[in-house]
């Protein structure tokens, strides 16, 4: 078996390269403006996935390192207070998550025990028609 022609070699690099400036054009986009810096955010803003910047060392190496300084730039508002509407929403569809999956834990709960019930019916049933046939 053959490798790729040369044409599509040089077409995939040249793809893989321009996705790699695009990257790290992206990581510095958000460095400079103070945004928090994760695989998602860069590979959204660079129109990449995130395994592609898994998958490239250096580029993982330089998110890490953005992400490990984890620092509020100066100048931007601290999380808690520009925050505290969104935890507040976070809370809210917290509990009401919570209300919905104790309501789907009870029908689950409801269909188990009517389930069982079928259950038991049928081997009933299979059990008479045995001795039916058995004739």
């Amino acid at each position: 078996m053959t490798g790729l022609p040369d044409h599509l070699r040089r077409a995939t690099r040249s793809r893989s390269e321009a996705a790699e400036q695009r990257s790290r054009t992206a990581l510095s986009g958000l460095v400079r403006n103070g945004k928090p810096i994760n695989f998602t955010a860069v590979a959204r803003a660079a129109g990449v996935s995130t395994d592609f910047l898994y998958r490239h060392p250096e580029l993982r190496a330089l998110i890490e390192r953005h992400r490990a300084k984890g620092g509020v730039p100066a100048g931007s508002v601290p999380e808690q207070t520009a925050g505290s509407s969104t935890s507040s929403a976070v809370r809210v569809l917290s509990a009401r998550l919570t209300q919905e999956q104790k309501a789907r834990q009870g029908e689950v709960a409801k269909l188990r025990k009517a389930l069982e019930v079928a259950q038991g019916e049928n081997l009933a049933l299979r059990r008479r028609l045995a001795r039916y046939e058995e004739d």
